[in-house]
């Protein structure tokens, strides 16, 4: 498991982290097991409402107020949310970093164009549109590398 205690250093500063995913097949494929891997540079630390392109959102009427956490509490403000007993980390894709993604098909590294066929047509549509969100939250048990 990975130490946290550093992580909670980093007000506003930039981390990198490596973390996995796993996403659940179509039925036709059931029994596969889907990983994807993430690796990037990350900011945290910061407070949602507090970036740039949420103040603007807001300022030019494209987004309403920020609201309370649309699942979980806060354990430790800005870092950490705990829902249903699983704690996960928040962080914030930075804009220029270049997020190297790997696909594994039953641990086995795989093409994007693969991966996706062994997922529900919905899920394959959201994984294609590839906008970057603004804030993520991961699993703490998700997390490989962390700083």
């Amino acid at each position: 498991m990975i130490n946290l205690d550093g992580f909670f250093n980093n007000k506003g500063q930039f981390i990198s982290a490596i973390f996995r995913s796993e996403k659940k097949p179509a039925a036709i494929h059931k029994g596969t097991i889907l990983e994807k891997r993430i690796e990037g540079v990350f900011r945290a630390g910061i407070n949602f409402e507090n970036l740039g392109s949420v103040k603007d959102g807001i300022e030019k009427g494209e987004r309403g107020e920020v609201q309370s956490l649309p699942f979980g509490q806060w354990l430790k403000f800005p870092y950490l949310i705990e829902h249903n007993e699983t704690q996960y980390v928040r962080l914030y894709p930075t804009k220029n970093c270049v997020l190297k993604v790997q696909y594994l098909v039953n641990g086995v590294e795989s093409t994007k164009e693969n991966f996706l066929s062994f997922l529900t047509p919905s899920d394959k549509a959201k994984a294609e549109n590839g906008e970057r969100p603004e804030c993520i939250t991961v699993k703490v048990s998700n997390l490989i590398k962390l700083g």
